[in-house]
């Protein structure tokens, strides 16, 4: 650990802010735990857990303390100092989930995978640029779920619930494992590249276009077994007899989903850093955006006993073009914060545009609200990656502060911006400009609302076959695909699907992209290149990548659509009920 070296301690400069930023909230989040199991468990051994875990917080305060942007590199023993802390941090943090494994109830088991799966999520957050950070603290988290459920069967022997907590808990481990994994290849990868640097400069760019691809890479390793977790939650609540376990499964979907949206954050926001995102220009209706978005959280506010209104989108010109997905997640966060931090009173949003001298649309859109405003000092922070402005915000209302940043930079990157101005007590005033294209046409929103979740298809006889190579992904898609009564087949390998494809009639084709050797792309293009019984079947892609390249490639690949991985049940039941309708309708002309 000694000969840890600079650019070991650089990477650490980002984890170290991060972890400081976040520190007050971890306490209280540890006292609250205390409190909330007093009486459940040991009060001798809970209340020593909590001390050991304010020393170890401490300990790692005061040795992070000196990894700051503008300050000289620390030393390389420092460094091992600090890898260490955080070690024995996520050590003594995660001591709780052992014992509260065996608390009784649905807050035993549910409860310990999802603090320990949090916790390993929270840790990939703080860690992006250091994936030694990211070792040291997930070893730990690893350790206690791979011994939670054998001190279980020791302890109360066979638990006939345990299994689908037993398979969450492995998924969790091997999602742990993946992230160990990219993590060392790539330390290599910067290895290599750092050794071909002539200047700091240059190495700063590598190294920001390698925390991207790591990002990347993560985020679409971890999202097999996202889908694994969610298919098993959902189908445990499909089968349960009980409303307890029903409830424990929910708690494991929410927590599923809630990773979900922590992962594409991430991945926004490591585009935005490396700047790799690109924004698609096509035509949308752009008033029925901006109606849709504040019909949403009208509703929500309205719950609050808030007043939700909006002026000027009838002035808005009907054709615009740009990326109205981007365009409406900036919307949907400026909202999302105005109604949940307004106590009373109310949210206005206001739309104006006005054309440049280039002939573009100039967007303007205010978003105001009577909440508790913010001071000078909070609102420089208010825009910088998981600094929330006030520890008090992260107590209160929980996020990650990772919202308002990435939009910020979206809008810039649409040719525009994002301000704010606030008075305390008075409230706050977003204001977004962007610039946008003027379309030919008008069409409907490309980006609105997913509809209402389908309950699954009646029965059917299709027979599917779902080519993935790895075996999570292909047992999650069974467990979705069960309340369908489908004839299922699974191959492993894009070879093993022609093989099959060209001997045997099947109905449709789920179709992972990323597989080694022949990937999904090729081999939906050798399917419609050859003859054969299902030369026409569709194909749909199941993939972790939702860009708008992925989908072109997929559709010039002879695909017929797309689902998004983590795999929703209803997302999937919609695409294949859209896929066999319009095979059924091409052989019917």
């Amino acid at each position: 650990m000694a000969s840890l070296g600079e650019n070991t301690a650089q990477g650490l400069v980002y984890t170290a802010m991060a972890r400081r930023a976040q520190a007050p909230l971890r306490l209280f989040i540890a006292v609250v735990l205390a409190i909330s199991f007093h009486g459940q468990l040991d009060d001798v051994w809970l209340w020593g857990w909590l001390g050991a875990y304010v020393v170890a917080q401490v300990l790692e305060l005061w040795a992070l303390w000196p990894f700051k942007p503008e300050a000289p590199t620390p030393s390389g023993l420092r460094a091992s100092l600090a890898v260490v802390a955080i070690f024995l941090l996520a050590a003594a943090f995660g001591a709780v989930a052992v014992p509260l494994w065996l608390v009784p109830g649905s807050l035993g088991p549910a409860g310990s995978v999802l603090l320990l799966a949090g916790s390993i999520l929270n840790l990939l957050s703080m860690s992006r640029g250091s994936p030694l950070a990211f070792m040291a603290g997930v070893v730990p988290y690893a350790a206690y779920l791979m011994s939670a459920p054998l001190i279980d069967r020791a302890v109360r022997g066979s638990d006939p619930f345990s299994g689908p907590f037993l398979l969450a808990e492995m998924l969790f481990l091997a999602a742990a494992l993946l992230v160990f994994l990219a993590a060392e290849r790539l330390a290599e990868t910067q290895n290599r590249t750092h050794a071909d640097l002539d200047a700091r400069r240059a190495g700063a760019e590598a190294q920001a276009e390698a925390k991207s691809a790591f990002a990347a890479m993560v985020s679409h390793e971890l999202r097999t077994p996202l889908s694994a977790i969610l298919a098993a939650a959902a189908e445990i609540q499909r089968r349960a007899s009980e409303p307890e376990m029903r409830d424990r499964a929910g708690l494991i979907s929410q927590g599923g989903r809630m990773m979900r949206t922590l992962l594409d954050d991430l991945l926004d926001l490591s585009k935005l850093e490396a700047k790799r995102m690109r924004v698609e220009q096509i035509d949308f209706d752009l008033p029925l955006l901006v109606e849709d978005v504040a019909m949403f959280w009208s509703a929500e506010a309205h719950r609050k006993g808030l007043s939700l209104t909006l002026h000027g989108a009838e002035t808005l010109p009907p054709r615009a073009q740009g990326d109205p997905m981007r365009l409406r997640q900036i919307l949907n966060n400026l909202l999302s914060n105005a109604v949940k931090f307004t106590e009373s009173g109310g949210v206005r949003v206001e739309a104006a545009s006005h054309m440049d001298a280039g002939g573009r649309i100039v967007l303007k859109v205010c978003v105001a609200d009577t909440g508790p405003g913010m001071g000078l000092e909070r609102m420089s922070r208010i825009f910088t990656p998981f600094d929330q402005g006030d520890e008090s915000v992260a107590r209160t209302h929980g996020g990650t502060g990772l919202g308002l940043a990435i939009s910020r930079e979206l809008a810039r990157v649409m040719g525009g911006d994002l301000g704010v101005e606030s008075i305390p007590g008075r409230g706050s005033r977003f204001t977004l400009l962007a610039s946008l294209g003027v379309a030919s046409t008008v069409v409907r929103d490309m980006a609105a609302p997913p509809p209402a979740p389908l309950a699954p298809p009646p029965a059917t006889a299709a027979r599917i076959l779902v080519v993935d190579d790895h075996e999570m992904g292909r047992r999650a898609l069974g467990l979705l695909l069960g309340p369908l009564g489908a004839d299922l087949t699974e191959a492993e390998s894009g070879q093993r699907a022609l093989d099959l494809l060209a001997s045997e009639r099947f109905d449709l084709v789920l179709m992972d992209l990323t597989m080694a050797g022949m990937d999904g792309l090729e081999t939906c293009r050798r399917l419609r290149s050859v003859g054969g019984p299902n030369r026409k079947t569709p194909v749909l892609a199941v993939t972790g990548h939702a860009e708008a390249k992925h989908r072109e490639a997929c559709l010039a690949s002879g695909m017929n659509g797309w689902v998004v991985k983590p795999v929703e049940a209803a997302d999937l039941y919609e695409a294949i009920e859209l896929a066999l309708l319009g095979e059924h309708a091409a052989a019917a002309a």
